[in-house]
C-alpha cells in the first residue's frame, strides 16, 4: 500500500455533506463513496480523512450510505487500513465515533 495522503473532504468534495443518495440532493454518501472511497481503495491509497472545514455535521444517511457500506463491501479490516482520521480536534474525534457507530451497524444488520 501507498504511503497515507491527507484529505481535506471539505476542499476535495464539499463543505457541505448532503444527503444518502445523488438522487436526492447533491454531495451525497453515495457519490463520496462511489467516487472518493472506493477510487482509492482501487489505487491501494490510503487517506487520512479531515473534516475539519466542513460547515454542517455529517448526517446519519450519508454515513451509513458511504462509510458504513464500504467498509461492509471490503470488511473492516480492510477499512481501517485505508481510511484513517485526522482526531486532533474535538471535531474529528465526534466524527470518528459516529462514522465507527454507523459502520458497526452497518456490519451486524448483515
Amino acid at each position: 500500500m501507498k504511503p497515507i495522503i491527507e484529505y481535506d473532504f471539505a476542499k476535495e468534495f464539499n463543505p457541505y455533506p448532503g444527503p444518502r443518495y445523488e438522487s436526492i440532493g447533491p454531495h451525497s454518501g453515495e457519490k463520496f463513496k462511489d467516487e472518493v472511497l472506493k477510487k482509492n481503495l482501487k489505487e491501494e491509497q490510503p487517506i487520512l480523512l479531515n473534516i475539519d472545514n466542513t460547515k454542517i455535521s455529517f448526517g446519519p444517511s450519508f454515513l451509513s450510505e458511504s462509510f458504513g457500506l464500504f467498509a461492509k463491501e471490503i470488511t473492516l479490516k480492510k477499512f481501517n487500513e485505508l481510511i484513517k482520521v485526522k482526531q486532533d480536534t474535538p471535531k474529528g474525534k465526534r466524527f470518528e465515533e459516529k462514522m465507527m457507530e454507523y459502520i458497526q451497524r452497518e456490519i451486524e444488520n448483515g
